[in-house]
């Protein structure tokens, strides 16, 4: 049993090293816990779902970007609520597409999820607001994406709330590609650093590519010019980049309807 060969390579060491092997030993079973209940909420479908909508004006243009915006706040807010969808974010950027929106809905569960689909099925508002995305962003896709480990929800709410009050603006999204066999790894290090770092969710896509993942962040003030990393900058991505190769940012700007500003 696990426990015996513990006490038994235990018996060997000093009393400082044995303090520390079981510092150690709690801190992966807490570890090992904090996966294991993520996962238990997605198998039961207990977890947060979000559904991530990208939008490409009809034109490249900031005057397309603003009649979608005026568009969605006539069309999309009012009709939430009654269809089951709350809108937690969105926000714009130019990184694939100029002026291009992404708006995501969140979802208590599935099966909330589920009842959306028929609700706004059957509302003639949420069928007004579709059309109308025909004529003012033709080029649209939709993915579902699920929390990732350790970052609450609450965290994204908490956030929003306080972006009520004093907005802040922008903020960046980090989109990584985990190593094949890292993710358990790459999960364990999120659970803790999270509480010490500046993001606000943590997501990752339900089909499509396993690995990916999405992070949102409270950006940092825009450098005017190169910056020498420190120590601890450098530190923090060799850590990351051993368990993600693979990464890329972009700043985004907080529409005036979304929740998060």
């Amino acid at each position: 049993p696990r426990g015996d060969r513990l006490t038994h390579c235990c018996s060997e060491l000093s009393s400082s090293e044995k303090m520390e092997r079981r510092v150690e030993d709690h801190r992966l079973r807490h570890r090992i816990a904090v996966i294991l209940d993520a996962e238990g909420e997605l198998e039961r479908g207990e977890a947060m779902i979000y559904l991530e909508e990208t939008l490409n004006p009809k034109h490249a243009s900031p005057e397309a970007l603003e009649e979608f915006v005026e568009f969605a706040q006539q069309h999309l807010l009012p009709v939430c609520p009654r269809v089951g969808a709350r809108l937690a974010a969105a926000w714009t950027s130019s990184d694939e597409w100029v002026c291009q929106a992404t708006q995501v809905l969140e979802f208590d569960d599935m099966e909330a999820l589920k009842a959306f689909r028929i609700a706004s099925s059957q509302d003639k508002g949420w069928g007004e607001y579709t059309a109308g995305l025909e004529e003012l962003a033709p080029v649209r896709r939709s993915r579902l994406l699920e929390p990732l480990g350790p970052v609450p929800a609450e965290l994204l709410h908490q956030a929003a709330t306080e972006s009520q009050q004093s907005p802040n603006g922008t903020y960046l999204l980090a989109i990584l590609e985990v190593g094949a066999d890292k993710m358990a790894q790459f999960i364990e290090g999120l659970a803790l650093a999270y509480q010490s770092l500046p993001i606000v969710a943590s997501w990752r896509p339900i089909g499509g590519s396993p690995n990916e993942v999405v992070d949102i962040w409270k950006t940092p003030p825009v450098q005017t010019g190169y910056q020498p990393p420190d120590d601890a900058t450098n530190q923090f991505f060799r850590q990351v980049r051993e368990m993600a190769p693979k990464e890329r940012l972009t700043r985004v700007i907080a529409l005036p309807f979304s929740p998060l500003r």
